[in-house]
């Protein structure tokens, strides 16, 4: 079960250095992140992200950008985009049936992808997995987001507009296929120095 996972270790002179030097105490949600910045990055930007529905009759649609774990709405347009603004993930309303309507998706020319639960949380694993593609996704379908690997402790991952690399971590999941899933987490972003 989930819970036996979260409970922090006891404090041992070897739990230490499982958090990079650069990591920030606020990093502690994710131990196992580490968090160095490579040359040419900024150190880690910590902050959160999440995916928030509203009910499908407000004819919402959220964009999410990744470069600070930002979201705004527009009017639903059965999953088309009006303007983009640097956002990297849609969270829109497939159906209006009330039961489990919402879907998730990257932006069509944007580089995002998920990094599975088992894979390392660092720069390099996450710029690797920005590239594999991330199509939509029901998030009512409990199967189809375990079959694809988009549970807790997995992260979206992404080479964003402005060149940083996005570690959107999937910390909490709530909601099955009667509800609209909300999903949130810790956000972890290398910016491109300057």
């Amino acid at each position: 079960m989930p819970s036996s996972e979260e409970p922090e270790p006891p404090a041992s002179s070897d739990a230490a250095p499982s958090v990079s030097a650069s990591a920030s105490a606020s990093a502690s949600a994710s131990p196992e992140a580490d968090l160095t910045a490579p040359d040419g990055y900024a150190e880690a930007l910590n902050t959160m992200w999440g995916l928030a529905p509203v009910p499908c009759t407000q004819h919402e649609q959220q964009l999410i950008n990744l470069d600070d774990g930002t979201s705004r709405t527009e009017d639903e347009d059965n999953g088309a985009v009006q303007e983009p603004g640097g956002a990297e993930l849609l969270h829109w309303p497939d159906t209006c049936t009330g039961l489990g309507d919402y879907q998730l998706r990257a932006l069509p020319n944007t580089r995002v992808g998920l990094l599975r639960a088992d894979a390392p949380k660092s720069f390099d694993s996450c710029r690797a997995a920005a590239g594999t593609g991330f199509g939509a996704l029901a998030l009512s379908e409990r199967n189809d987001r375990e079959d694809r690997g988009f549970v807790e402790g997995a992260a979206l991952c992404s080479v964003t507009d402005k060149g940083a690399v996005a570690m959107a971590v999937i910390e909490h999941i709530a909601g099955d296929a009667v509800d609209d899933v909300s999903v949130s987490g810790p956000l972890y972003v290398w910016a491109a120095a300057p």
